[in-house]
């Protein structure tokens, strides 16, 4: 028996033994892996933050090798300016040259032989280098180029004024003579020239007047000047060419002067004018300009194609070279573009045949176009319809290699005018779009968002060259009149896409025969061309200013957007030039059109925000009750308000402090900032901080920032900044929930809620209690609001017990989620798949229950007999403890509002201003009626462009002016538009502040 009790006895002290060593390696177990979880937990949430920064540094890679991409473009395009100005500068050290021996001819003439010197008659020829830099020296004024070698060119301009021209090698050189002087516009010194005026044989006496003046009186007195000897050859030529000097006059300060006659003819310089059609009224254009000519080679009139035998006087046009009879003048063409002549063979670019001044379109479109709307659009056929072959080509030689213009009311064909103007743009070297934008055009047309692909297109359009874009405009606005037309001569606008695609685009490659690249080459250039075609005129107009006012506006800004442009135009507005006033409207009413065809929904073209801003800044933005929320009743809290600044090209700029509302104001208006952020009040001014050893934020509004950015992961109609009615949902939900912890838990009565302008809501708490929190304080009431925790990811983030689901909180969250959630299934497919339940029942602990649901889930049809059974599972007596509150996390995980928690905690952080405009969208941001929470529609917010739309069409009369107007104030612009409503919302706000928080003068006295 003791044996067996020793037995036993030493049995229960070893099981002892083992369970206390047993109980031992547990609790190492157990801390081993709690070890492991919490460090699997730091590298989970390392590897989070890692896949962001990663996510961020692919977009900043993709950013930089977009930038490096333009960049790449930019080099090619400098390279070949700095080839054509590198070609230019060896063509004008060529031209110096031949400069030099001119002056040694001159000085030396009669010591020359007669042999040598029918050799160098080349010299008295203008070369065409020279000849364009003079012509085109006027418009040099508004370019950016390096000045270095300017005085060496002034030199050149101011010694070589006469034109002479040799008529013929074999001849001697010619009686008549076309003397042409080049200025700059801008100065209005006289030109003395060292010679009197000429007399012809017939008694006509040749003067000078300024460009684009007529006399008004027979005579023209020129002043005595003191003649210049020189030294006549013994050549038999019948008259030697007067080589006339300038004094030394800098080139600025020339005149253009153009020879015209006077006394015999006093009204030449008035040559009566058929009316222009309406495409060629939209561009401008010039009467002829005719100098008198005796004939000395047999020539042939351009108007009735008869000869004009020697020794007979005849009329030439000074830029487009017309020549005719004195009595054929009237008859002449209507039209004076200046011409470009070249060889008969000698095709080149369009840059080759475009004029030296805007409109940039060869003479040949123009007089085409203008011929074929003067007969009538209505033939049948037009443009499709091919005309004779040899007669085409005869026109189009004469066009190109001729002096003139061919008279083209003698072609009786309408066809061979129309087959002339295609035969042009096909033998260009380079189609009517450049190569280089090829592609960017069919991209365009490929692509399948409408607006998106307007936005596109008007971009592409905007790149091209001058002389192509001006060419195209006015092309694609004769060939919608044609289209308009349609019914009488059955050309559609798919018509003339087909027969002016492949002119137009041109082939990707002229060398390959393939049958079937070509064909599809085609069908791209079709579809490019009715894209163009179905832009509104009025868009193409832009390009193409019809009259002096618009040219006013279109002058400062020729390169800038459309929107730039026409807010230069309302700045001249504001110095009460009626007439400019009047082609702003005009031309606000081209840019809203635009506006209304191109702009893209989602992404707002930034360039457009950058032209109209300085107009809403003075307009619509409403500083004055601005001020007074910002002021609280004391200058200098708003003196020691931080704001900052977000300018043009990112520039961004902090601590910026202002004495008054006033020196905010006009800062704002005169640095134009894209963004507004509102920052903490400091102890001293932020300027002045520099000067300061301590500086501190002391005070602000409590912000809370609602991003939908952070519900993409439930959210299935929208993703990242896009926005729709159904998504707003969540942030109607949010308002609900979160405005009233803030009055009944809190007691802040002055509450704010702003659109941000795209994607969210901003919350301003402005009690004094509420701008008098710390840091802590401010982060114990966000953790106080917040419920939905984690990062990203659809995960469980809602964790209640028996405690927290009787908070209020929690309360207020489920009574708003049980109303909302329901709307949202419907629209969502969160049940309507498997991917989707699968995730909403990766939120209920219990797998057992997750697996049989997902059964029953298969066998029903709808989310909301799917939605029922999870409410029924859940809702059994004896499910899991973890289970319980499961449908009430679910809830919560899906509607409860998710906070930007970095933004409501520290004082100092800054927040977008409301009356901000958003970026990418255009939108203002604008208050929220909390009574009219559910009615308010983001899609229906004001964009930038409506309301600048809107001030334009809607001109106040006079009773409105005497509602909005007191006396020596500012017009509140901003109530004839609809941003009204919004800020009377605002100044509702203000004026509920307390009293003691509000100016106490009155604010009649105050102008800001």
């Amino acid at each position: 028996m003791e044996k067996i009790i020793k037995y036993y006895v030493e049995l229960h002290t070893g099981k002892n033994n083992f369970l206390q060593l047993l109980e031992q390696n547990v609790v190492l177990f157990a801390q081993f892996t709690e070890d492991v979880i919490s460090q699997w937990s730091l590298i989970q949430h390392e590897n989070e933050s890692l896949s962001k920064l990663n996510k961020q540094y692919e977009q900043e890679a993709e950013k930089q090798r977009t930038k490096v991409k333009e960049l790449k473009a930019e080099l090619i395009e400098a390279r070949s300016q700095l080839a054509a100005l590198v070609a230019s500068k060896q063509a004008l050290a060529s031209e110096k040259q031949i400069l030099a021996i001119r002056r040694m001819l001159r000085d030396d003439g009669s010591y020359i032989p007669e042999k040598s010197r029918k050799k160098l008659e080349f010299l008295t020829v203008k070369s065409s280098v020279e000849e364009r830099s003079v012509e085109s020296a006027p418009s040099e004024t508004g370019i950016d180029y390096d000045h270095t070698d300017d005085d060496s060119l002034d030199q050149r301009k101011a010694g070589r004024v006469v034109r002479i021209h040799n008529l013929d090698r074999k001849r001697s050189r010619s009686v008549g003579r076309e003397m042409t002087v080049a200025n700059d516009d801008d100065d209005d010194d006289e030109l003395q020239l060292h010679k009197s005026p000429k007399r012809s044989k017939d008694d006509l006496e040749i003067g000078f007047i300024e460009s684009g003046k007529c006399p008004t009186k027979s005579t023209l007195n020129v002043p005595e000047v003191k003649r210049v000897g020189y030294r006549q050859s013994m050549n038999k030529s019948i008259s030697e060419p007067y080589l006339m000097e300038l004094r030394n006059l800098p080139m600025s300060t020339l005149q253009v002067m153009n020879p015209v006659l006077l006394k015999s003819q006093p009204t030449l310089a008035k040559t009566a004018v058929t009316s222009k059609t309406p495409t060629v009224d939209s561009i401008p254009t010039r009467t002829h300009f005719f100098t008198s000519k005796t004939v000395l080679k047999p020539e042939y009139c351009d108007v009735c194609e008869k000869r004009v035998t020697f020794g007979k006087l005849m009329l030439r046009c000074n830029k487009c070279k017309t020549q005719c009879h004195q009595e054929c003048r009237i008859g002449a063409v209507g039209l004076c573009v200046a011409r470009t002549p070249m060889g008969r063979h000698a095709y080149g670019k369009l840059s080759d045949y475009v004029p030296p001044q805007a409109p940039f379109i060869p003479h040949i479109v123009v007089h085409c176009i203008d011929e074929i709307e003067r007969r009538g659009v209505d033939v049948v056929g037009l443009y499709r319809v091919p005309g004779t072959e040899t007669h085409i080509l005869d026109l189009l030689a004469k066009f190109v290699a001729g002096k003139g213009v061919p008279n083209l009311k003698i072609i009786d064909d309408i066809n061979v005018l129309t087959g002339c103007l295609k035969k042009f743009f096909q033998q260009l070297k380079e189609p009517l779009i450049p190569l280089t934008s090829r592609q960017d055009f069919i991209c365009a047309a490929m692509e399948v968002d409408e607006l998106k692909k307007m936005d596109r297109i008007h971009q592409t359009i905007k790149e091209l060259p001058y002389p192509n874009r001006d060419t195209l405009s006015f092309l694609v606005m004769h060939l919608q009149k044609v289209a308009d037309a349609s019914v009488l001569n059955k050309m559609p606008k798919t018509n003339l896409a087909k027969v002016f695609g492949p002119t137009v685009l041109g082939f990707s490659d002229r060398q390959v025969q393939n049958v079937t690249q070509m064909i599809d080459d085609s069908l791209k250039s079709e579809s490019v061309m009715q894209l163009l075609l179905s832009l509104p005129q009025q868009y193409w107009k832009q390009y193409l200013p019809a009259s002096e006012q618009e040219r006013i506006v279109a002058k400062t800004t020729t390169t800038a957007p459309v929107s730039a442009r026409i807010i230069t135009a309302a700045n001249v507005v504001d110095g009460n030039d009626i007439q400019v006033k009047q082609s702003t409207k005009a031309f606000t009413q081209i840019f809203f059109l635009m506006m209304s065809t191109a702009k893209a929904a989602v992404e707002f073209e930034e360039s457009y925000l950058h032209g109209m801003l300085p107009l809403y800044y003075r307009k619509l933005f409403p500083f004055k009750p601005y001020i007074k929320w910002l002021r609280y009743g004391c200058e200098d809290y708003f003196r020691r308000r931080e704001f900052a600044f977000i300018l043009k090209g990112s520039i961004y700029l902090r601590y910026k402090s202002f004495d008054n509302g006033s020196y905010f104001e006009k800062e704002v208006i005169s640095s134009v900032p894209e963004k507004i952020d509102i920052g903490a009040v400091y102890n001293v001014e932020p300027k002045c901080k520099q000067n300061s050893e301590t500086f501190l934020p002391v005070e602000k509004e409590m912000v809370f920032d609602i991003d939908l950015s952070d519900y993409d992961e439930i959210r299935e109609c929208c993703k990242g900044g896009s926005i729709c009615k159904i998504c707003w949902h969540f942030i109607v939900a949010a308002i609900k929930v979160i405005d009233p912890i803030l009055l009944d838990d809190f007691g802040f009565e002055h509450r704010l809620w702003v659109y941000s302008g795209r994607r969210g809501v901003h919350c301003w708490v402005a009690d004094k209690e509420a701008r008098n929190m710390n840091n802590e304080e401010r982060s114990a009431v966000a953790e106080y609001i917040s419920v939905v925790m984690g990062g990203e990811g659809q995960k469980k983030k809602v964790f209640l017990n028996e405690e927290s689901v009787l908070h209020p909180v929690i309360q207020r969250g489920l009574v708003v989620a049980s109303n909302i959630f329901p709307v949202l299934l419907k629209e969502y497919s969160w049940l309507n798949s498997q991917e989707s339940w699968e995730a909403m029942l990766k939120l209920i602990p219990d797998k057992t229950i997750a697996d049989a649901l997902e059964s029953i889930f298969e066998k029903v049809d709808t989310a909301e007999e799917r939605w029922q059974a999870i409410k029924m599972a859940l809702s059994k007596p004896h499910i899991p403890d973890n289970c319980r509150f499961a449908v009430s996390e679910i809830l919560l995980q899906y509607t409860y509002p998710r906070l930007d928690m970095n933004v409501s905690k520290g004082i100092n952080h800054l927040l977008k201003s409301p009356f901000c405009i958003h970026p990418k969208t255009g939108k203002i941001c604008v208050p929220i009626d909390l009574e009219k929470v559910e009615e308010f529609d983001p899609t229906s917010v004001p964009a930038i462009d409506d309301l600048l739309k809107e001030l334009s069409e809607n001109d106040a009369g006079e009773e409105n002016k005497v509602d909005n107007e007191k006396k020596n104030r500012k017009p509140l612009d901003y109530n004839r538009t609809t941003l009204k409503p919004y800020v009377q919302i605002f100044e509702r706000f203000v004026n509920s502040l307390p009293k003691e928080d509000i100016p106490q003068r009155e604010q009649s006295q105050m102008e800001f």
